[in-house]
């Protein structure tokens, strides 16, 4: 499906679970990453109504700026990092956008929110994000050598990386706490 649009880009990232934001920033400053922004963001996930080619569909609200985003699945597994193909496409009002989701047939499936910094080092995207119920975590975003370069300057453990998505996360949570 995918491989008609020309537009998707390949993602790679990784998050490792970060207990001091405080001492990750510094690592950060020290290093000379350059601080982009810091904004409040809320995700929309919406399932679609016809069985196809396994993909999420998203719709962001981040400060001023609303985005919506397909991910294409991953191909292959990794136990370290996430590749998806993406496609991110800015919408002027959410709401809007959100009503031509469910007049398609898509119906909102989950949310979640988060606080994330956004920092920028070379050619990676670094995030501290911080989750309700499941923490704060440093994601990286970059070709897996720059990947397994700052995890390297930023005393990060690749054997803890976790290739996951903060929605799975967010499920392997509640599910652990309804089985205790």
């Amino acid at each position: 499906m995918f491989d008609t649009i020309k537009l998707m880009t390949r993602e790679v990232e990784t998050k490792f679970k970060i207990t001091s934001p405080g001492a990750f920033r510094k690592s950060l400053k020290k290093i000379g990453a350059k601080f982009i922004s810091k904004e409040f963001e809320e995700d929309i996930y919406y399932r679609g109504p016809v069985k196809g080619p396994r993909f999420t569909i998203r719709l962001r609200v981040a400060g001023n700026k609303n985005i919506f985003t397909v991910k294409a699945a991953t191909r292959g597994k990794s136990r370290r990092y996430k590749v998806l193909d993406e496609l991110e496409v800015p919408v002027n009002n959410a709401r809007v956008f959100n009503k031509v989701l469910l007049g398609l047939g898509f119906s909102p499936d989950s949310k979640k929110q988060k606080v994330r910094e956004t920092y920028k080092w070379k050619n990676a995207k670094i995030c501290i994000d911080t989750l309700p119920l499941i923490g704060t975590y440093a994601e990286i975003e970059a070709p897996k050598k720059r990947i397994k370069e700052l995890a390297r300057l930023l005393d990060l453990d690749m054997k803890r990386a976790i290739p996951g998505t903060y929605m799975e996360l967010l499920r392997k949570r509640k599910k652990h706490k309804k089985h205790s």
